[in-house]
């Protein structure tokens, strides 16, 4: 599976690096992941249930230069999850696109200077690919949250 999703990001890096004069500062890129039933990886449907986190870094061209896979420490429970935004700024993160999060964790992530981004329901690639070509931004935390009745479509 990690070989099929490399060569799908070389095939939106060389895509991507057909589009001439788009430049953008430098990013370490965490993304929400988990697998699904067809074995695909896709974004999580909620940031602090995630099974990991995959992180890819990108040059000033919007080139995937390097990609790495870091376990969620709370896989499994919903407890302590607040602390995560911690986690990905100690792993350099300064973007995180998820499937949806709660305000604690979204206020914890700005307070950080870490960028937001909400990509429910898409494979990993596509996230990936939409965000880079600015066609993912902006995050709203879930209105059910404070409730424990939070639910993403």
């Amino acid at each position: 599976m990690k070989n099929l999703l490399h060569k799908e990001i070389i095939a939106v890096n060389q895509f991507i690096n057909l589009k001439k004069g788009q430049q953008t500062m430098w990013k370490r890129i965490a993304i929400t992941v988990t697998d699904s039933l067809q074995g695909e990886m896709q974004v999580s449907d909620h940031f602090g249930r995630c099974s990991h986190f995959m992180l890819y870094d990108v040059d000033e061209n919007k080139k995937v230069i390097s990609e790495e896979s870091y376990k969620n420490p709370l896989v499994g429970t919903h407890s302590g999850v607040c602390e995560l935004p911690g986690y990905i700024k100690e792993l350099g993160a300064n973007v995180v696109i998820a499937g949806g999060m709660g305000r604690r964790a979204l206020a914890n992530f700005n307070a950080m200077g870490i960028e937001v981004v909400s990509s429910p329901g898409k494979k990993l690639v596509d996230a990936i690919y939409c965000y880079l070509q600015g066609e993912l931004n902006g995050i709203e935390p879930c209105a059910g949250h404070q409730s424990g009745d939070c639910h993403h479509n």
